[in-house]
């Protein structure tokens, strides 16, 4: 029998001159691979509030300036194995987009979620191993 799993999330898409701003998860179906920095919303929090605290906690930077990217929540389904066990993930997301950010990047583990932040070029996104969510939503850039 296979596992069904569905996680909604608050993601940003941070970019600088040509890289994306990634982490490397350091659990759950995607361990191991590079992902937008975010995660999901704590009771009474706003989207936006999310998108802020989840970039902060993971990468160190805080955010400026932002816009949603899309008003579309973007969804995939990721196939994956579980000790042995065939899963399914639906990753549904809404994705806010900033390039206006100060502070110091955390390139350690956040003790979570992250293993580390990177600036990664956007060239070099297909190469490596990232969640199919960040391959996804890299097609927006060449929206803003």
């Amino acid at each position: 029998m296979i596992k069904f799993h569905s996680h909604f999330g608050i993601y940003g898409l941070i970019k600088n001159t040509e890289s994306l701003l990634l982490i490397r998860k350091a659990r759950g179906p995607y361990k191991g691979m590079y992902d937008l920095p975010g995660g999901s919303p704590q009771p009474n929090e706003t989207n936006q509030e999310t998108f802020i605290r989840e970039v902060a906690e993971e990468t160190g930077l805080k955010i400026q300036t932002f816009k949603k990217l899309t008003d579309d929540v973007i969804t995939i389904y990721y196939n994956y194995f579980d000790n042995s066990q065939e899963s399914i993930l639906k990753h549904s997301s809404l994705i806010y987009f900033s390039d206006d950010y100060s502070g110091q990047l955390k390139i350690g583990s956040d003790g979570e979620d992250s293993d580390g932040a990177q600036w990664l070029k956007i060239s070099e996104i297909e190469k490596i191993p990232c969640t199919p969510f960040v391959k996804k939503v890299k097609n927006y850039l060449k929206t803003i």
